[in-house]
């Protein structure tokens, strides 16, 4: 992909705008970012722009001599402000895209709807403890296109959304992984359809030497990798699989290439990594394929703690635990994190809509959920659903839903923040978010 001298357009001045931005300019292109903020909105990231890179505010199409444009994730394919530009045939790349056409690096690539970064993080630990250098990022945090400048590794490890997966169309990683999938983000994807499709790029131009790893128990991933010519191994949590990683009782066990070994028992593991599962197994599956050793896996799955904000345990209060899922922000994953726990719980739920269906919540929470206190502008939502077949609160903030929650729950229950919604109605974002509640709690007085 030539640069030098090309004018060239990034839309969206956040974390991945920059990286990208700074990425073209230190290639040689002419650089503009447009952004729909105004400049005093987007004061800090401006800071960090190269010199020569300029911007427009308030106003997001690209220029009219644009000769290529690079999306930010947050930035959806088919706004109407690149309509135009799309028409004129000019090339629209997302920053995955463009940083994979510079990439020379072995990539490990998970999508899925729910657990992505905790598998990402646990296969960057274990190729680590294994002696491998990786650098991690994507949606994780660090964008692609700023691994480039860390210089050489044996393989980069990338967190990847349906937003990032929009406008790439060349990836190819020697193995992929697909969690799970449910419907999410259907206020920006057209229906569930598009969203899986999105998901199955991940996959389009693996070969016969890669691997595709795929959720046995979820019915929309299970038989994504038909057609597929990549090696597919399955991952089970319920069932015993002729070949892949799979629990035996409490074991994990995995069977690969005709042998068949016991990894490690999950009472090994701390809480946290107890109740992650259905992340560790594809971690494990994908080091094996990959030649890590076993001991190499075993030292990382025992030094790992449970990412923040996704089921992460913070207290136990009279024999109550308190439970911070705040990036639990879609059914999939509520649903996910109800099914962690035997025992009742006391679930605080809501926030922000994203033209989510929450009926698929109503069956599993009469069977899980002694108690529910609503927060956020879904309350009425989540009350239509429920029809009066349920016991419920609301609470007009946090601090008063964890008390509400406090007073229902009893010794061995779970208060279990897990809001099915984003956090824009309330809170900056979902890690503001479960860092209000952690802080709640800590400091309720026994």
């Amino acid at each position: 992909m030539e640069l030098k001298n090309k004018n060239l357009s990034v839309i969206g001045l956040g974390q991945t705008g920059v990286a990208a931005a700074n990425f073209l300019s230190r290639k040689g292109a002419f650089v503009t970012v447009a952004d729909g903020k105004s400049r005093e909105q987007l004061l800090e990231p401006l800071k960090q722009l190269c010199a020569d890179v300029k911007t427009r505010f308030q106003n997001p199409e690209p220029p009219s001599d644009t000769e290529g444009v690079v999306l930010s994730p947050g930035v959806d394919i088919n706004s109407p402000f690149l309509e135009s530009t799309s028409k004129r045939g000019i090339e629209i790349i997302s920053e995955i895209e463009l940083a994979n056409r510079f990439n020379t690096v072995p990539i490990i690539a998970i999508t899925g709807t729910n657990g992505k970064s905790t598998c990402t993080s646990l296969i960057a630990e274990i190729f680590t403890q294994g002696g491998k250098t990786v650098h991690a990022g994507g949606n994780l945090g660090t964008p692609f296109i700023s691994l480039l400048d860390q210089g050489d590794a044996d393989y980069r490890v990338l967190e990847l959304s349906s937003f990032q997966m929009e406008a790439t169309s060349g990836l190819h990683p020697v193995a992929s992984i697909i969690l799970n999938i449910s419907p999410d983000h259907m206020d920006r994807h057209k229906d569930f359809e598009s969203y899986v499709g999105l998901k199955k790029k991940i996959f389009i131009h693996q070969t016969q030497k890669d691997f595709l790893i795929l959720n046995q128990d979820d019915p929309n991933t299970r038989d994504l990798g038909k057609g597929c010519p990549a090696e597919c191994i399955l991952f089970s949590t319920q069932v015993e699989l002729e070949k892949g990683v799979f629990l035996r009782g409490n074991k994990v066990i995995a069977r690969l290439e005709n042998s068949e070994m016991e990894v490690l028992s999950l009472e090994s593991l701390s809480r946290g990594m107890q109740w992650q599962v259905e992340n560790i197994l594809p971690a494990i599956a994908t080091a094996l394929l990959l030649d890590i050793s076993l001991d190499a896996i075993k030292r990382a799955l025992h030094n790992f703690t449970s990412l923040e904000h996704r089921l992460e345990w913070v207290r136990n209060l009279n024999g109550v635990d308190f439970v911070n899922d705040s990036k639990g922000t879609n059914v999939g994953s509520v649903c996910k994190s109800l099914n962690t726990f035997d025992r009742p719980i006391i679930l605080i739920v809501g926030g922000k809509d994203k033209d989510t269906d929450f009926s698929p919540l109503k069956i599993l929470m009469k069977e899980k959920v002694k108690h529910l206190v609503l927060i956020g502008e879904t309350r009425k939502k989540f009350k239509g659903i429920l029809n009066g077949s349920f016991g419920y609160e609301e609470s007009e903030t946090l601090e008063e839903a964890v008390s509400l929650a406090r007073a229902k729950a009893e010794d061995g229950d779970v208060v279990l923040l897990s809001p099915a919604c984003s956090s824009f109605d309330m809170f900056k974002d979902y890690m503001d978010r479960g860092t209000r509640f952690k802080n709640i709690v800590k400091n309720l007085e026994g």
